[in-house]
């Protein structure tokens, strides 16, 4: 069996399509357990409007939770499925999305964790890309055909980039959720990240080129709320707090320390004006966890640059 947790926070907007993309999955064995964080906008009550459908759960809190992690690690409290999808109000699926993600999760014991490509939608559900365009060479280049990645390989993708930047586009084994101690709620926009890491050091992963999510990008999402500042911190928090909490050897470890300054980096060239406002103070919090800051902030600009020329070249 597979549980989809569906979390839901004021977008009645998007709510029944993504909904409705779950509940109409060709997967047979399937339940959905549905967590509403206390919308204040309607959603609860489109969402009762499911309460007769046999595959769908209704937890509809009175009080919010505070998070999307928190609501989601509720939610999978009550999962009876092997498998685990984290879906989310604003996103929508292919009808044979959990499908194909089973049979590769299936295909090779090994493997803990499935996801595909996503197909980028704006606010009124427009495809304008997708999220492989934006992979960093090495990964495009090793991931160009459905292919299994070790979990050493996947640290390392995810040492430079979130690769698997939307919940949404993956399916896990519940065993190894909470294996690795569930999402953490230490984290308000990395918690995605820091659960793909810590899953990277007990499993292997399997990439499906086939996009089989949509990923909506718009104006209240939580990481377009969030000062670059904080997010800057957390991203570059979570790295050291890998990097200690599996006492990663400097040969593991020096390349989330380079990826910490890429990440960095990279933030100040795409929110030039931010960035630079913000770099003092991310400086000094930085400073606190590495004392070569700018040393990996320099390291991290050269990989971005050799990253971004590189694929300009391919073109």
């Amino acid at each position: 069996m597979v549980t989809v947790v569906f979390t839901s926070y004021n977008h009645q907007e998007y709510l029944k399509q993504a909904l409705d993309s779950i509940v109409n999955q060709t997967y047979p064995n399937l339940e959905i357990i549905v967590v509403d964080d206390n919308s204040s906008d309607g959603s609860q009550q489109i969402l009762r409007t499911y309460a007769d459908n046999p595959r769908v759960s209704l937890h509809l809190l009175e009080k919010n939770t505070g998070s999307y992690v928190k609501a989601s690690n509720y939610g999978a409290k009550f999962a009876k499925g092997e498998y685990l999808l984290f879906a989310q109000c604003d996103d929508h699926a292919d009808p044979q999305q959990i499908t194909k993600l089973v049979s590769s999760l299936s295909s090779d014991n090994s493997v803990g964790v499935a996801f595909s490509k996503s197909t980028l939608i704006d606010k009124d559900g427009l495809v304008y890309d997708d999220d492989f365009r934006g992979r960093e060479l090495k990964f495009k280049k090793r991931c160009a055909v459905d292919t299994v990645i070790t979990g050493d390989e996947m640290r390392r993708f995810l040492s430079y980039s979130c690769v698997i930047p939307n919940l949404s586009a993956a399916i896990i084994k519940k065993e190894l959720y909470l294996k690795v101690g569930k999402l953490s709620e230490d984290y308000l926009v990395a918690a995605d990240w820091a659960f793909w890491l810590a899953l990277a050091e007990e499993t292997n992963f399997y990439y499906l080129t086939t996009a089989l999510n949509n990923f909506r990008q718009h104006e209240t999402t939580i990481r377009s709320k969030i000062k670059i500042e904080r997010q800057i911190v957390e991203i570059y928090s979570l790295f050291y707090a890998h990097i200690l909490k599996y006492h990663l050897p400097f040969s593991k470890s020096i390349r989330l320390r380079c990826g910490a300054g890429l990440v960095w980096f990279s933030f100040m060239i795409e929110n030039f004006g931010a960035g630079i406002k913000s770099f003092p103070a991310v400086l000094k919090q930085t400073f606190r966890l590495e004392l070569l800051n700018l040393i990996f902030l320099g390291a991290g600009a050269v990989i971005f640059t050799a990253d971004y020329f590189g694929r300009k070249i391919i073109k």
